[in-house]
């Protein structure tokens, strides 16, 4: 499974731990549950076939914790919060383990009532162990102290995000002392220039076997997204991004996205047939909402949702307040606007090739338009195709503004970087959690801006050149 803090693995173990002791001992408890449940009611099966017949259950379940935040020490730490999704997991837990032995239809496996003591018990327990793993980190035997090469100003502005964006991951800035510092963060351009103040350093370090780290990996892992100073860079694409656009996941990536769009549309039905139905009679027509946005290499495709808006609201132009914005949903909008209903259409967009499952958010074309003059590094994220959720999407919130499109970038340029199957389960994960929360909810954190070092030039436009003039294709407005 991909982990945002894999760069920060890299340095040692105690980050590592700190991550993923909570999974590991969670799935301990688990079969200690299981093993309570039966010795309780059935002792006879108290097998290891029983064990391994309830591996893949136990690893929906972990799935299911994780996508609600369970292994978020920030949700955590408020006794509410992780009563309320305890509960949550609870009955989703005991949902699929349900579904999970009705579809096995095994002769020795029927779970019955032990599988409600199994699911009661575990989490009883996890309980108890999240408020313990607390305790525990307040020894901070597991906290990691760093010394920073670089400039000043970065320094600054890292400390003032790691607060908001990394506070539990036990991270202090120290000055150099052995014992007492476990890695050396150093960015590559100052040391180049300030070889003579960063050498006593990096010698002690080689000599002690202190990590030392890049800034830019540091800044990836602790904030979950890429500087665009560093993707400001030619060289950034060549090495991190190009590469990503052949070979055989995206081939796999399609195939999935096939699958998956096909068994949704079918699946979601219902609730389209429903909601078209409901638009109709309350809203009138259109019952669609078509927009061109910007797709893969930045050719336009006509988007797919349900029309949420009155009509004619488009004519604002781009980047409209979020108070007009919202004065311009309907009733039934905000519901459907709500629980992300009025997206599942876009699962036609991805059936038929336009979109993925999982990508960058697909912009309009006049939005971007401007963005594309405001970030030079902008165009980057059309190397992909745009997808119906994404890690922009599942970390931020939605944009009405060109300083919220600049930093979503941010996390479009992390998702392009780090482009793999593990992180789209992940980011597919996150986006059941993240249904359930407005945008209303998601607050904006503090974005750490790196000092630029040096002057940026427009070339990530010649990559998508067609997109200088972008044509918005004409479509029954809002």
């Amino acid at each position: 499974m991909f982990s945002p803090e894999r760069a920060l693995n890299r340095i040692g173990t105690r980050h590592y731990w700190r991550w993923m002791t909570p999974p590991i001992v969670d799935f301990l408890l688990l079969y200690v549950s299981l093993g309570a449940a039966l010795a309780l009611r059935e002792p006879a099966f108290l097998t290891s076939e029983t064990a391994v017949g309830f591996f893949p259950l136990f690893a929906s379940w972990i799935a299911i914790m994780y996508a609600l935040g369970l292994y978020d020490l920030g949700l955590v730490r408020n006794t509410f919060s992780l009563i309320k999704n305890l509960l949550v997991s609870a009955v989703a837990c005991l949902a699929v383990g349900t579904t999970y032995f009705y579809l096995l239809d095994s002769h020795t496996l029927t779970p019955k009532t032990h599988l409600l003591v199994t699911v009661a018990v575990s989490h009883a327990l996890i309980m108890v162990w999240r408020r313990a793993w607390l305790t525990l980190l307040k020894y901070n035997f597991l906290d990691q102290r760093f010394v920073f090469l670089g400039d000043p100003a970065d320094l600054s502005e890292i400390e003032k995000g790691l607060p908001h964006h990394a506070g539990n991951t036990g991270l202090t800035i120290v000055p150099w002392q052995y014992p007492g510092v476990d890695m050396v963060v150093a960015d590559s351009r100052w040391v180049d220039w300030n070889w003579e103040k960063a050498r006593p350093v990096f010698l002690a370090a080689i000599a002690r076997g202190v990590p030392i780290v890049t800034l830019e990996d540091f800044y990836e892992s602790i904030f979950c997204k890429v500087s665009p100073h560093y993707a400001g860079r030619p060289s950034w694409a060549l090495k991190f991004t190009l590469p990503n656009n052949i070979g055989l996941f995206l081939h796999m990536k399609r195939a999935a996205d096939i699958a998956g769009s096909a068994l949704l549309l079918v699946a979601t039905a219902p609730v389209l047939a429903v909601s078209a139905a409901l638009i109709a009679i309350l809203d009138g027509r259109p019952i669609f909402y078509r927009q061109a946005r910007a797709g893969f290499l930045g050719r336009p495709f006509e988007v797919l949702k349900f029309r949420t808006m009155s009509v004619g609201a488009e004519s604002n132009g781009p980047f409209t307040s979020a108070k007009a914005h919202g004065a311009s949903i309907t009733k039934l909008g905000a519901v459907l606007r709500r629980y992300r209903i009025d997206e599942l259409p876009q699962l036609w967009n991805v059936l038929i090739g336009d979109m993925s499952l999982v990508g960058p958010r697909p912009e309009w074309v006049k939005e971007v338009a401007v963005l594309e003059k405001v970030v030079p590094s902008y165009h980057l994220r059309h190397l992909v195709k745009p997808g119906i959720t994404g890690w922009a999407q599942v970390r931020f919130r939605a944009t009405n503004s060109v300083d919220d499109s600049i930093e979503k970038i941010h996390y479009d340029l992390f998702y392009l970087k780090y482009l793999s199957f593990g992180l789209d389960v992940s980011i597919l994960l996150k986006t059941l959690k993240r249904v359930l929360i407005s945008d209303s909810s998601v607050v904006a954190l503090p974005a750490p801006s790196l000092v630029p070092k040096s002057n940026v030039e427009h070339w990530a436009g010649d990559l998508t050149s067609h997109l200088k003039h972008p044509r918005d294709h004409k479509h029954p407005r809002a």
